[in-house]
């Protein structure tokens, strides 16, 4: 009797222990500890409508602003969404246009074109440049 309660007291202490395992991992969807915060070391308040996601897909493009799902020409408060690109919203209101960008701290900067070489066809060793020599029998 005693040897088949000790496999099933290991049992449940294990079972009793495992939605622990779920409060250890992290949010996946919040945003890094380094977007939050400022050069400073603290943490950047929130000022006005915040751009969270950009939705594209044929014939539809969505955003969402501050948890609000809108489509261009629907109004977010007293601002109308007129634009949305993959990065970044346009919205136009009393204040004037103002641009939401996804990606805030994120900059792009052109990439400087490299010089590359280009060697004539017959020396880039392609092969089917080579099969297309071979005749048939």
């Amino acid at each position: 009797m005693a040897q088949r309660l000790i496999p099933m007291a290991v049992f449940l202490a294990g079972s009793i222990s495992i939605p622990a395992w779920g409060e250890m991992l992290p949010d996946p969807t919040r945003p890094a500890a380094e977007a939050e915060m400022l050069a400073g070391g603290m943490a950047a308040p929130i000022v006005g409508p915040v751009l969270q996601s950009v939705i594209m897909s044929a014939g539809r493009r969505n955003a969402v602003i501050s948890g609000q799902l809108l489509s261009e020409g629907e109004r977010f408060g007293e601002a109308s969404l007129i634009r949305i690109s993959e990065n970044e919203v346009e919205l136009s209101g009393p204040e004037g246009k103002q641009i939401l960008k996804l990606f805030p701290a994120v900059e792009k900067l052109p990439v400087e074109k490299k010089e590359t070489l280009h060697l004539p066809p017959e020396k880039t060793g392609n092969p089917r440049k080579s099969e297309s020599k071979v005749k048939a029998p």
